[in-house]
């Protein structure tokens, strides 16, 4: 039986840095730019505010999506799933942080 581990030992992409997202309490959501090819998954914190973020191309709103709290510990997601997040201030305008990581 063969198995593939990710972000056991993360590696940070070390061609591109880090990127802070400004996150609106009002519009259809932001997004991070495209990652890097070679970006395996992401690694996002709240840092502000806290925000909505939706994964399926809606908006968020205060009835639609997830919440995510500023306190809460970083949040791992795949490429995939954090170039498709939406984030929406909840409060006031919030700032997201994304490292993008390699397998």
């Amino acid at each position: 039986m063969n198995s593939h581990i990710t972000n056991l030992y993360p590696q940070p992409n070390g061609t591109v840095a880090g990127e802070n997202l400004s996150c609106a309490t009002s519009g259809t959501g932001a997004q991070f730019a495209a990652f890097n090819g070679d970006t395996k998954y992401v690694m996002i914190d709240v840092q502000d505010n806290n925000v909505y973020v939706t994964f399926d191309d809606t908006a968020p709103t205060a009835s639609n999506g997830h919440v995510l709290v500023k306190d809460n510990p970083l949040i791992t997601l795949s490429a995939g799933a954090g170039k498709a997040a939406k984030f929406l201030g909840i409060s006031g305008t919030a700032i997201v942080h994304v490292s993008q990581f390699v397998d």
